[in-house]
């Protein structure tokens, strides 16, 4: 069977990222683009694409009303599902928005997919601004208000580091606490570069490497400078512990979306 989706278009809005998280690869970027929805929208129109994230360089709901107009403008325009992935608290005034939203894009066969990002619980300050940041537990109210609004989530473990700078128990302990009200996991390890050490105040010897790596969301970076950390064992933990309780687990998001189009909403 064929899967549904196999091309996807990343939009975002541009400038420096208020979020401030440490691991964050966009504070090497270009930071120059463009903010008007209307104009974003526009950067993708000559493409061929199945499905729409509103992701990458960007927190866009950092301004909530503003990555709802976003999000209904774009299916308003391509018709097409949607996935946000973000680290926002999300008020219920959004909640509800992105709920009506979602009831309209079902109606014409579509699907609204949320997936929040975490890092870590208590340990959360290692990477993310405590003081920008939303807190794990606001972050959590996200997806069990936004799933038993019908809308379809997921749980973004994402970067996960190594055990021994955020320990693993953690993100069992987010699983744990998140998983009544989450469709599916989806985890990948950290990605390096020697800014991204300085933001985190770490050193290239405390981690072990990987030989290769991808991710189309670094296209933009040097290559030569970028560096995946080695977290296949706490990978491994993650996913045995989402097989015990049965919870579907994903290393990348397309097929998690692939999974979760064709799952039943529960």
């Amino acid at each position: 069977m064929s899967e549904k989706f196999a091309k996807r278009a990343i939009v975002s809005f541009s400038g420096i990222c208020p979020m401030n998280c440490k691991h964050c690869y966009t504070f090497e970027l270009d930071k120059e683009g463009e903010d008007q929805i209307d104009n974003i929208i526009g950067t993708i129109g000559n493409r061929s694409f199945d499905i729409i994230y509103v992701s990458q360089s960007y927190e866009n709901f950092f301004d909530g009303k503003k990555g709802t107009m976003l999000c209904t403008d774009l299916y308003n325009k391509y018709k097409k599902d949607i996935v946000i992935i973000t680290r926002s608290y999300l008020d219920d005034e959004i909640i509800e928005i992105l709920y009506d939203l979602n009831e309209t894009m079902k109606i014409n066969g579509h699907q609204l997919y949320l997936m929040v990002s975490f890092s870590a619980k208590k340990s959360y300050g290692v990477t993310e601004d405590v003081d920008i940041c939303p807190s794990p537990k606001l972050r959590i109210s996200n997806l069990e208000r936004a799933f038993n609004k019908g809308i379809k989530t997921a749980l973004l473990l994402r970067p996960l580091f190594p055990n021994n700078i955020i320990p693993i128990l953690e993100s069992i302990n987010i699983i744990e606490e998140t998983k009544p009200f989450i469709n599916a996991v989806i985890s990948s390890g950290l990605i390096l570069t020697d800014k991204i050490l300085d933001r985190l105040g770490l050193n290239k010897n405390d981690f072990n490497y990987l030989e290769t790596g991808d991710s189309e969301y670094l296209k933009d970076l040097d290559k030569e400078n970028v560096k995946y950390v080695d977290v296949e064992r706490e990978i491994h933990i993650v996913q045995a512990y989402c097989e015990l309780i049965r919870m579907p687990f994903f290393m990348h998001t397309m097929p998690a979306i692939n999974y979760l189009s064709i799952a039943p909403s529960l």
